[in-house]
């Protein structure tokens, strides 16, 4: 398999080449230039000698990529001629995925730092991962979701398609893909993966790049290394308790600002108009009041519970909450968020 794979890239690398000749006109020859920052992660790391994702690619298949788009999109695409069926009746992948970049640094998990890319990018602070990038990963549902789906989690540790499973069944509240749907969704995921030029990898790593045929095997090695030192492979989840009532902060010392946005691009993102719940949510006097006087419970109306805990999807009531991790909003950032309610139920 590795075999035809690399004869394929040198099919390919040979085909680049050709069509980024450059001609030298002092020399009155030409030189072949790749631009390897171009180039997928995943195709680089083999071409020096590294093992295949389990749920390795060979071909992308456009058609393919624009069904998996839809059914991220929409929860539908059409096969056929014919409408399929919605994955969930309840939820898309957008409503808990971004499909950008987060952070600067893409080795990164810290919620200041992807708090201050969603600002200054405009997108929406969510409570799971990205998939862009996702199918660079090579762990998912990671550390403590072990405690919300059990040994459901078990099988989708180490499998991009498994965990894809997992989230279509049980958190969309919804159903298992067919095999055609997950072939679609890999597909688009692969549209979704890393490039060189995303690694921020330094000049000397580059030019070895691009001599990479003529390096020696220590020397691939080490560039190994040094790609996979510069992206995350996987997304740890540490589920925090709700705040004791003597630890809340009621958002002294907090910063409105980032609570106003969280509150925009978290919170209002599912609630508003009511979009993916009976809950609806405004920036008002009103909504700012009802979690204001709800600060010191324990109840679901009390952000230091709900945000921790989320709610569970039940009969007559699908839809639920997911919680967030301590990695995708932090304890600061819960007190920003009553920082600006406590301002929103003042005006």
């Amino acid at each position: 398999m590795k075999q035809i794979y690399f004869l394929l890239i040198g099919i390919f690398l040979i085909g680049t080449s050709a069509i980024l000749i450059k001609p030298d006109i002092q020399s009155q020859s030409t030189k072949r230039v790749i631009d390897v920052e171009q180039l997928s992660v995943s195709d680089v790391l083999l071409m020096l000698g590294d093992d295949t994702l389990i749920h390795h690619i060979q071909q992308v298949d456009p058609e393919l990529v624009k069904m998996g788009e839809d059914l991220v999109l929409n929860g539908y695409t059409e096969r056929n001629g014919k409408k399929s069926k919605r994955i969930s009746k309840h939820f898309v992948c957008t409503d808990c995925h971004n499909l950008t970049r987060e952070f600067d640094d893409i080795t990164s998990e810290n919620a200041a730092e992807r708090l201050r890319y969603a600002k200054a990018n405009d997108i929406p602070f969510l409570p799971a991962s990205t998939f862009w990038g996702i199918y660079n990963r090579t762990s998912f549902y990671n550390k403590d979701y072990v405690k919300k789906y059990g040994d459901l989690v078990v099988n989708a540790r180490d499998s991009l398609y498994n965990a894809t499973q997992v989230c279509a069944k049980y958190c969309s509240s919804g159903r298992y893909l067919e095999q055609w749907e997950l072939d679609a969704v890999m597909q688009y995921f692969k549209s979704l993966e890393l490039k060189i030029k995303d690694l921020g990898l330094d000049a000397n790593t580059l030019k070895n790049l691009r001599k990479m045929g003529k390096l020696k095997q220590a020397e691939k090695e080490d560039l190994i290394a040094k790609i996979k030192g510069a992206y995350i492979h996987k997304y740890d989840a540490t589920f925090l308790e709700t705040m004791p009532r003597e630890q809340r902060k009621y958002g002294e010392g907090g910063d409105p600002a980032n609570g106003e946005m969280i509150y925009e691009e978290s919170c209002m993102y599912c609630h508003a108009n009511a979009r993916l719940t009976y809950l609806s949510l405004g920036k008002n006097k009103l909504d700012g009041r009802m979690f204001w006087n709800n600060r010191t419970s324990y109840r679901d109306q009390s952000l230091y519970q709900i945000v921790r805990h989320g709610t569970y999807s039940k009969p007559g009531r699908r839809q639920y909450m997911p919680l967030y991790t301590e990695e995708k909003m932090s304890d600061e950032q819960l007190n920003d968020l009553m920082a600006y309610l406590k301002q929103l139920a003042e005006k």
